[in-house]
């Protein structure tokens, strides 16, 4: 019923849209007007195009420096004949001299309309089928298999403009088989930061992803993308961008997307050190995932058991008869369960790295070997295109989904190892029930976005500059609030509310996160400030260091910049380094300083627990669990333990007695010597010789030291006639003067000298 009501609205709202588009008012948007533009703009091949002026000259430009922005929506950049071709630019948009209102979204790109929300719950968080989705359902209604590839375009209105703007294209996430690129409204991007702002659709699901053969290898996604940049290098410039500074920018599994298209060979400029061509893309934004993300992508190993599955249910084997619409029907592919069953969250229609593209022709010899990893670990940086400019960014509040580990080991015992890592590192003191915790949400943050970005930046960073920015907050679960600015105005996002329940905060990081931007898409160096910004605080911005070798982050929280050094230091060492290389290196050099730079980070973020009495019986472990596979072997070494502390408490038992018995004795326990009794007549010793102190000062200030030297026994007590012979030891002088150290023997008295034992 909630599901209907949003149909029904959004039919409502397309009506409007026709019966108020005579007029020069479309509609108003909290004192925000979309009109219909008074400008024509004609392009050669594509005709005669007219969009909407969005009006800003209101408190939005006072306070937040924006200004009017025009954009032309539903331009169809691409188009393909058949199913599962590659796409191919869109000549001749309007051939004939009418002048085209483009004024509203593009159909959506062939998807599954979730009716049922428990149903969307399976594979998407609750709060996405609850609060998200319902929201998105609007921009997705209206679909198109054959024709859905077509972009918005949002165009800055600067007066006296000297140069062409840089563009920025943006590929949507939200997995990949729904959304659209109309979902995302680039106007306020575009006005803040003076930047020319493109959203796409993209081909989804089985049409996008689904490989078929080694000719029809499911990269159609990633050519619509390919097709969308080759389209901008055309046009862009009639819209005042400047091909030479485009920006590609993914979220999600758009970040993903976005990590491949840099690295084919059309949007490079061609392999190898030197390039052939000029890129395609010069700057890139990768918000928390690339292709080295676990569970984004996959090789043709993974998926060849679902595959045929999938042939096998639809009852077609072959590519003429997949595409044949008469016999498949578009349902039929959107019926498909493309879902893990024990990964609920995993899709099985995704990426391929192998086969990938351009490294086709190497997979006859090489077929269970991942060729795409192997090149990027390699030489990465010459995959990329020539002084490609890249910043990464996450967000550490927002709840993600627990994931198995992406570890490909067959060894029991690593895998044990594994898990004693992961409870020594997460499993952290909870002051609230005064227990021990499995820090399960840091595991997954730092499994699934801070480790991969950070293996992706390893490989990539030859000379080349890369930022990271991490944001704190957990009041939106994206970035796209604060980089798109819907929490200054509002907008035709699928954000639009965000900037009604906004506080100041929200407001100063999205000025930051998007001031950021402006000065890498403009200046292609996140530390050279846009020539367009006038915020005090660009000026006062401090210099910025790239990620490596200190790991340098940059740290916004709070509504503050700041940089930290060493930030994630330990979760580099533990994933990119230690789980990786485990077979690579030897196994207790990487533990031991694994412990220990885990000891450090644990002992310095929990200090608290060393000073309270632990019970070990709280300990919890809520997401690891340890199975004894050989209970026969762990009780034997059981009861070899035991015996031995047996024989040592034992052992320990004749020891103690016999030292016992030795102080007892004394004398007699040394060397066979017994007992010597020492009487009186010491004392008239001591007094002869001014006391029994080992040293003393003459009159003449020399210094006298007795130094005790062994001599022959000597016995002058008719008391001590019957005791065995003994050594007695008995001082001589040692004097110094003039620096010369000088020794005589003191005289043998009458009496027996003090022995010094």
């Amino acid at each position: 019923m909630y599901y209907t009501l949003i149909i029904l609205f959004y039919y409502h709202q397309s009506l409007l849209l026709h019966t108020t588009s005579a007029s020069s008012l479309l509609f108003t948007l909290n004192n925000v007007r979309y009109l219909l533009s008074d400008r024509i703009l004609t392009i050669p091949k594509l005709g005669s195009l007219r969009g909407i002026y969005i009006d800003y000259d209101n408190e939005y430009n006072e306070k937040y420096n924006l200004v009017n922005v025009e954009a032309y929506l539903g331009i169809q950049y691409g188009l393909y004949h058949e199913r599962f071709e590659p796409s191919k630019e869109r000549f001749n948009l309007h051939p004939n001299t009418k002048v085209n209102k483009q004024i509203e979204f593009g159909p959506a790109c062939s998807q599954y309309i979730w009716k049922n929300e428990s149903e969307l719950i399976r594979i998407r968080t609750k709060k996405f089928a609850q609060e998200y989705y319902p929201k998105l359902l609007k921009f997705i209604l209206k679909q198109n298999e054959q024709q859905c590839l077509y972009m918005n375009i949002y165009q800055p209105q600067i007066k006296n403009l000297k140069e062409r703007l840089p563009v920025l294209l943006f590929i949507h996430g939200d997995g990949y088989d729904m959304s659209t690129g109309a979902a995302f409204d680039g106007a306020i991007f575009a006005s803040y930061t003076k930047t020319i702002v493109v959203t796409i659709n993209y081909r989804l699901g089985p049409f996008g992803f689904l490989y078929i053969s080694k000719d029809n290898k499911g990269d159609y996604a990633l050519q619509d993308i390919y097709t969308a940049l080759h389209w901008l290098k055309n046009y862009v410039t009639n819209f005042n961008g400047d091909p030479d500074r485009i920006t590609l920018y993914g979220t999600g599994s758009g970040a993903v997307l976005a990590s491949l298209v840099v690295m084919l060979e059309t949007v490079n400029g061609g392999t190898g050190i030197i390039k052939r061509r000029k890129s395609l893309v010069h700057r890139l934004i990768l918000n928390e995932q690339t292709f080295l993300s676990p569970y984004m992508t996959s090789t043709l190993e993974e998926i060849s058991s679902y595959q045929s599955n999938i042939l096998s249910y639809l009852s077609c084997s072959t590519f003429d008869c997949l595409r044949n619409q008469s016999i498949i029907k578009t349902n039929d592919f959107l019926q498909l369960n493309t879902y893990s069953n024990d990964n609920r969250h995993m899709n099985y229609i995704c990426p391929l790295e192998n086969p990938f593209p351009f490294y086709s022709n190497l997979l006859i010899n090489n077929d269970h070997m991942n060729i795409l990893r192997l090149k990027f670990f390699q030489q990465g940086h010459q995959l990329l295109p020539e002084n490609l400019s890249i910043f990464l960014t996450s967000s550490s509040s927002i709840l993600r989904t627990k994931l198995p580990l992406q570890i490909d080991m067959k060894n029991s015992i690593m895998n044990n190892i594994i898990e004693y890592l992961f409870n020594y590192a997460y499993i952290k003191w909870n002051k609230t029930s005064n227990q021990f915790d499995f820090d399960e949400q840091t595991l997954n943050y730092h499994q699934q976005i801070i480790a991969p970005l950070l293996q992706y930046v390893k490989y990539i960073s030859n000379e080349r500059k890369i930022f990271f920015l991490e944001r704190y907050s957990n009041k939106y679960d994206s970035e796209l609030p604060f980089t798109f600015g819907y929490v200054l105005a509002p907008s035709m996002s699928i954000y639009n509310d965000t900037y009604l329940n906004a506080d100041e905060n929200d407001k100063i990081e999205s000025m930051y996160m998007m001031d950021l931007f402006a000065n890498l898409i403009h200046n292609g160096d996140v530390n050279i400030k846009s020539p367009y910004c006038k915020r005090i605080e660009c000026e006062l911005i401090e210099k910025w260091h790239p990620i490596l070798p200190e790991l340098n982050f940059i740290i916004l929280k709070d509504g503050k910049l700041s940089q930290q050094s060493g930030h994630h230091a330990h979760v580099h060492y533990l994933f990119n380094n230690l789980i990786s290389n485990l077979y690579n290196q030897p196994l207790y050099l990487d533990l031991l300083n694994t412990w220990r730079t885990l000891y450090e980070v644990s002992y310095k973020s929990n200090s608290s627990i060393y000073n309270s009495v632990i019970n070990h019986s709280l300990l919890k472990t809520k997401s690891i669990h340890f199975e004894i596979k050989n209970p026969k072997y762990v009780f034997i070494l059981t009861l070899c333990i035991l015996i031995l502390l047996l024989l040592n408490f034992s052992l320990c038992i004749f020891l103690a007695r016999r030292g016992h018995g030795c102080r007892k004795r004394e004398y007699n326990c040394l060397n066979g010597h017994t007992q010597l009794n020492i009487e009186k007549p010491q004392q008239q010793q001591q007094q002869q010789h001014g006391g029994s102190s080992p040293s003393s000062t003459n009159s003449n200030g020399t210094i006298t030291q007795q130094l005790i030297v062994n001599t022959n026994y000597i016995t002058t007590d008719s008391n001590l006639s019957n005791t065995p012979p003994i050594d007695i030891l008995h001082p001589i002088n040692i004097t110094k003067k003039n620096g010369i150290l000088r020794s005589s023997s003191i005289k043998k008295s009458s009496l027996l000298p003090e022995a010094i034992v």
